[in-house]
């Protein structure tokens, strides 16, 4: 029974993974036209590439909130009981 929190945390990043890698290939790469002129391409690319760094982000954040919360409920419940 001590596994299931961390097999619930690998669950979930394996789901944010296969979730934001659809949301990759449907929102961000089909995102429009390859416009011909520098400056639009040039706004295109940084679009792009924010909304994947921002992916990335969102499931660093995610497995952080995670982590923290497995840990301080295990650092909670395994305190020290006094002897006296």
């Amino acid at each position: 029974m001590k596994l299931v929190p961390l097999v619930l945390i690998e669950s979930v990043a394996f789901l944010l993974i296969i979730g934001e890698t659809y949301v990759f290939f449907t929102v961000v790469v089909p995102l429009g036209q390859f416009p011909h002129n520098l400056e639009e391409f040039t706004g295109y690319a940084i679009l792009k590439v924010g909304l994947t760094v921002g992916l990335g982000v969102l499931w660093f954040l995610v497995m952080l909130a995670m982590t923290r919360f497995y840990v301080r409920s295990r650092l909670r419940s395994s305190s020290p009981i006094p002897s006296s």
